[in-house]
């Protein structure tokens, strides 16, 4: 059995934890270490500031405290004093120990790859940097959305600024026709055969998702080829329980909804395969990450690895070329809640 994230493997397999011999100036050097971080650097997601304390405990002397999209350099992953019983996962950094349920571990990782020239219908690409800023014109001084790391767009157009920098004009993902443009060097290229399908044509697939564990598995036969934590919904918004068929699926979706006190506008989800007509759908997620607990509007939110992996794996495959894929009546995947 395989999973898409080692620092969850860990935890959910209770394989012993190692140290790490790294100088850790005003840090504990008793503290449980998984060893390396999950990413170079972190992301604060919330609006609300999330603090950085001595000891990885939510009692600890606080330290310092982080604002939304400020990020930090991560040195390690460490169990600790969970605030609350599913997630014990502090990370490390230099100043401190910060909680990971609202650090989105990232790289800061320009393109030097462009292509000035696109052919319809354009490619797939990720945001390779913490975030880009996207403005409706090249060099406008207005910033029109931020788009995070690991989100997906359909690039359509490149053109170069007046200094000679490239950017690229987006699509999917975050408008329906040609939209804002990012520099190109935030963007890197997902080819097709990265997103080519898994174990395909396979009649025996099916996929189960375990509210009360928060824990999703792909089956083929009896056999499981793949697992996950999952953060599913929130009471009273409460992921459907039952058997399903997977409808439909998309490269990217910009997610938009909540009522007047939760609205929500997500761009560039990546990789959204849906089993209700309603709109319940496996994602990736950027806005946490803290898996194990429930979260969503009702969707089931994994990494975007993870969401990567199970996309690429669901009957039946959308091609690349497409942004939607409909499954035939009864033919996709099937999706077992309970």
């Amino acid at each position: 059995m395989s999973t898409i994230n080692r620092r969850q493997f860990l935890i959910g397999s209770g394989v012993s934890l190692a140290h790490l011999a790294l100088p850790r100036p005003l840090l504990y050097d008793d503290v449980p270490r998984i060893q390396g971080p999950p990413a170079p650097l972190g992301r604060v997601t919330t609006w609300w500031r999330q603090a950085v304390r001595k000891e990885p405990s939510g009692h600890a002397e606080w330290v310092t405290s982080k604002g939304r999209d400020q990020v930090v350099p991560l040195r390690a992953s460490v169990v600790g004093e969970a605030p609350w019983p599913t997630n014990p996962i502090w990370y490390e950094t230099d100043e401190g120990y910060i909680h990971s349920g609202y650090v989105q571990p990232v790289e800061n990782s320009p393109q030097t790859e462009i292509i000035p020239s696109i052919e319809e219908p354009g490619f797939w690409a990720e945001v390779c940097v913490p975030f880009a800023e996207a403005r409706w014109r090249p060099l406008s001084p207005y910033v029109s959305y931020k788009l995070y790391y690991e989100t997906v767009y359909r690039v359509v157009g490149a053109t170069m600024d007046e200094e000679g920098d490239w950017w690229y004009q987006l699509k999917d993902g975050l408008t329906w026709s040609p939209g804002p443009y990012v520099r190109a060097q935030s963007m890197r290229r997902i080819p097709a055969d990265q997103l080519q399908p898994i174990s395909p044509g396979r009649s025996d697939k099916w996929l189960s998702i375990s509210i009360p564990d928060q824990r999703l598995i792909c089956f083929e036969g009896e056999r499981a080829v793949f697992e996950t934590r999952i953060a599913s919904g929130v009471y009273g918004l409460g992921t459907p329980l039952g058997e399903f068929r997977m409808l439909y699926q998309r490269h990217t979706q910009r997610m938009i909804g909540g009522g007047e006190d939760d609205r929500y506008d997500l761009p560039g989800v990546p990789f959204p395969v849906y089993f209700t007509w309603s709109g319940v759908a496996i994602h990736g997620t950027y806005w946490h990450n803290d898996y194990g607990r429930r979260h969503s509007h009702g969707c089931v939110n994994v990494t975007s690895q993870a969401a990567r992996w199970i996309f690429r794996w669901v009957e039946p495959h959308v091609p690349y070329e497409q942004h939607t894929l409909r499954s035939p009546r009864g033919g996709g995947t099937r999706v077992v809640v309970v």
